[in-house]
């Protein structure tokens, strides 16, 4: 019971097969995401207020905002792991009222099982979903090669480094197949340097399986790195303040962003977006 949970609330929310040999989103159009007045309402308040927002396949968004504000709940919600109070969240067309083969969720702990070796912790949402035992494999070796662990297999957890334990909580996302990836803080717990690669990494990923990818980050840098869009958020309730699209040509990597030209100006809007609403919320306490 332990490890079904595991799979699939800690790593991904898929909890049935995919459809083998599936197209990506670029090419089924089942990868877009939208969200339509959606509110959510806790004890303490209103958490979100009248979200609405379109994410279309193949895109990569990055939403950043002041703790708070509702990014995690925002992305549970599109995950099935929450329910909107108001409105509601599709994925293809379809209201989202539960996990979905579709969706891959990959969050900030690791979610590997010390007790299981890289390639068993991979294969397990594959092994619940009964995926044939030639198919797990095959998506198993190269999910495990696309994330750079190949020859760590049998390794366990205790094993690999902060950045490893990281690429192999991606792998074992990227074995389900999703047509949308969802990231909350992925990379907030390794060290500035390993996070780096990783984001190097995924840029690689991503212009190779072209998944629509939603990616919660604190990060301004990370944001315009990664992203083809980034939506930033207010606190209090939360709601989306601005939608920027950044200016910079995919593919890409972080040295080409860092110079691009448009990098710094892009920075300063959104760190400006952000200190004013931090200065709002000072001034209300």
């Amino acid at each position: 019971m332990a490890e079904q949970a595991g799979a699939r609330a800690g790593v991904t929310a898929a909890g049935s097969e995919p459809a083998a040999g599936a197209a990506g989103p670029a090419a089924a159009g089942g990868g877009r995401i939208e969200c339509e007045s959606v509110y959510k309402w806790f004890p303490g308040g209103i958490v979100l207020e009248d979200v609405s927002l379109a994410v279309d396949s193949g895109q990569f968004v990055c939403i950043v905002g002041p703790s708070g504000c509702g990014k995690t709940t925002l992305l549970r919600m599109m995950a099935g792991l929450a329910e909107p109070d108001h409105g509601r969240v599709t994925i293809g067309g379809s209201t989202v009222t539960g996990p979905d083969p579709r969706v891959a969720v990959v969050f900030q702990h690791f979610g590997l099982f010390p007790w299981k070796s890289v390639y068993r912790n991979v294969a397990l949402p594959l092994q619940l979903a009964k995926v044939a035992r030639d198919e797990l494999d095959s998506r198993v070796t190269e999910a495990l090669r696309a994330v750079g662990l190949a020859g760590h297999e049998r390794k366990f957890p205790a094993q690999l480094s902060g950045g490893m334990k990281q690429r192999a909580g991606l792998a074992r996302a990227l074995a389900a197949a999703p047509d949308v990836l969802l990231m909350d803080e992925p990379f907030a717990a390794v060290d500035a340097q390993v996070r780096e690669v990783l984001q190097e990494d995924l840029l690689a990923l991503r212009d190779r399986l072209r998944q629509t990818i939603v990616f919660i980050t604190h990060s301004i840098d990370e944001a315009i790195t990664l992203g083809d869009r980034i939506l930033v958020m207010d606190a209090r309730p939360g709601r989306v303040v601005r939608d920027i699209t950044v200016p910079i040509e995919q593919p890409r990597t972080i040295s080409q962003v860092r110079h691009h030209p448009a990098y710094a100006g892009l920075r300063d809007e959104i760190w400006g977006q952000l200190r004013q609403s931090a200065i709002d919320r000072a001034g209300d306490q």
